[in-house]
């Protein structure tokens, strides 16, 4: 209801998703050149952002959906401030998906997410094998 009444129903006056994420105050800021790094001015964005963040943080602490298991391997890698501002603007992302263009989002659960993982490191491993010259089978690799 908060979001509702913070953004409204019609959110096809922001042309794509990112447009979304950005007025929400949830996209990566660019402040950043060469070795220069330069303090962004902060603009004013809506509470709208924070109630994504606040779902976000909800999230995190969830064990069984594959976004939660996300958000908990961003907070190990990166820290639990940005980990909450990725799972916030990944949620604003879908939110956009399914009230633009009426995308049908169905969680599959982490074990889905953990197989998909398993396969992509599969995969990775594969190709750095490839890259240096040694054999792999299934089970293990081979030098």
């Amino acid at each position: 209801m908060q979001l509702l009444s913070e953004i409204g129903y019609d959110l096809t006056k922001w042309p794509t998703e990112k447009h979304f994420t950005s007025w929400l105050g949830l996209s990566p800021g660019q402040n950043n050149s060469g070795k220069k790094n330069r303090n962004a001015k902060k603009k004013g964005h809506p509470n709208a952002g924070q109630i994504f963040r606040i779902i976000a943080q909800g999230l995190i602490n969830s064990k069984d959906i594959a976004i939660g298991s996300f958000g908990r391997r961003l907070r190990g890698r990166k820290g639990p401030r940005i980990a909450i501002k990725a799972m916030a603007r990944k949620l604003a992302i879908l939110y956009w998906r399914v009230m633009v263009k009426g995308i049908d989002y169905a969680e599959l659960g982490i074990k889905k997410y953990d197989a998909q993982l398993l396969l992509n490191k599969m995969k990775t491993l594969n190709r750095l094998a490839k890259e240096l010259g040694v054999q792999t089978s299934d089970k293990m690799i081979v030098i």
